[in-house]
């Protein structure tokens, strides 16, 4: 059997984070506004999930792939909310009483816009909530205010994650996101005086200038500061697809053996300090909604990665923001002003989607049941089932998963090849192979 360097060596290649199936760059096309509402209102009696994209920051993060427009005036804020409630309005016009199963905030900065601005617009989109809602906002501590968090859980959110990424001043200064350790600690104290019942922290392992050291300072800051949720991710460096990352130095980046140090070192620690392995890049405290939802078979995995299932629908507001009907795609236009220009006129503003197949479908659950629940029983009707059931044997192999007849259950270190499991699975990536993806490890 391979050690772990020899298994890095092998396996370390470029592949999908399946957030979705298929990946984005096998996506066909949006389905038209009909088709599409057509697909939403069949959810309708059982309530929806709201993601709504804040597409603004005041500072430029070097390693950031997220879509967003750099600038400190705040008088767009008013634009983006009449525009998203506009948004909003088609949905509401064409599929009558909605009701919202749950909201989310992420971007960009959220905490850009102002409290009032947010309380106008939380509003709007929840005015038909159901009993059950929750709401969580993605937030950057140099942002937000006592007075943003104080509106919060006026509104009913009570998540919330706030993006860390480094506690090191060299890590900081490397990818242009300078935040003491002081100004996390004053604003969580402030989230915990609320009660706010989650409390996540965002890390990035792979980020230039990290080593073994640094990632065991911050795990120790993380330990005192005591969140009970951790999405620890590891960075994925596209120069050639995201301009601002060209501002990284690629000397700095740690070596494919380095930077799996730096995971199962960050890995471990978390352990040590009472967070379970979730999935792929989460950890949380047995408290915690994650590991509930993993224990009860409710854990999910999205555009926001895992989360706790709570609708088989979720719409996406704002711009680059993506929609899952349960049977189809559709993402709205990267470019704010396309966005807003379609939206001004009424129609949904879909630049890509895909509408999936009965293949996709199972394909689909095979991947999605891997990575959620570290298992998968293979069907001889999945596409290339002869192809995937003797990778599986040479995964058993490398002592990566487990076979017994059909099912395949991920061994401890088959969990850190997950990716690459799962990619024996993408009937898609077998016939489209010069798509280019973030390494695996």
């Amino acid at each position: 059997m391979k050690n772990l360097d020899q298994l890095i060596q092998k396996y370390n290649r470029p592949g999908p984070r399946y957030t979705s199936y298929p990946p984005v760059p096998f996506w066909k096309g949006a389905p038209d506004e009909d088709t599409w509402l057509s697909h939403v209102a069949q959810h309708n009696n059982e309530g929806i999930d709201l993601y709504v994209h804040v597409p603004f920051c005041e500072k430029l993060c070097w390693y950031c792939g997220c879509n967003r427009t750099i600038t400190k005036d705040h008088s767009v804020e008013n634009e983006l909310i009449s525009i998203l409630k506009k948004e909003w309005s088609i949905y509401q016009n064409a599929i009558k009483d909605l009701k919202i199963n749950s909201l989310h905030f992420g971007g960009g900065t959220p905490t850009f816009l102002s409290p009032e601005n947010l309380k106008e617009l939380i509003s709007c989109l929840t005015s038909n909530r159901s009993e059950n809602f929750i709401g969580s906002i993605e937030v950057d501590p140099r942002t937000c205010t006592k007075e943003h968090l104080i509106l919060l859980k006026e509104m009913g959110l009570s998540r919330i994650s706030l993006g860390i990424q480094d506690f090191d001043p060299v890590v900081q200064k490397a990818i242009n996101r300078y935040q003491p350790v002081s100004l996390v600690e004053n604003l969580l104290k402030e989230i915990r005086s609320l009660e706010f019942e989650s409390i996540n922290f965002d890390l990035i392992y792979g980020l230039p200038k990290q080593s073994r050291e640094s990632i065991v300072e911050t795990i120790n800051i993380v330990k005192k500061l005591d969140p009970d949720l951790i999405a620890f991710y590891g960075y994925a460096h596209l120069p050639h697809k995201i301009k601002n990352q060209k501002l990284i130095n690629n000397e700095d980046l740690p070596s494919p053996a380095l930077r799996q140090e730096l995971y199962q070192t960050g890995k471990a620690l978390l352990k040590e300090n009472g967070l379970v392995d979730i999935g792929m890049d989460h950890f949380a405290k047995e408290s915690n909604y994650l590991y509930q939802a993993k224990l009860n078979h409710a854990l999910h995995r999205n555009f926001m990665g895992y989360t706790d299932r709570k609708s088989k629908c979720l719409i996406g507001l704002g711009p680059s923001a993506i929609s899952d009907s349960g049977v189809s795609f559709a993402q709205n236009h990267k470019d704010y002003k396309d966005y807003k220009e379609i939206i001004s006129r009424g129609k949904l503003a879909f630049d890509n989607g895909h509408i999936q197949t009965a293949d996709d479908l199972l394909t689909q659950k095979h991947i999605l049941t891997l990575m959620c629940e570290d298992e998968a029983s293979i069907s001889e009707s999945i596409p290339y089932y002869q192809e995937i059931k003797k990778e599986m044997e040479d995964f058993q192999e490398d002592g990566l998963v487990v076979m017994e007849d059909n099912k395949v259950t991920l061994t401890e270190t088959g969990k850190i090849f997950m990716r690459n499991i799962a990619m024996s699975f993408d009937f898609h990536l077998r016939t489209q192979t010069s798509v280019r993806f973030s390494q695996t490890v």
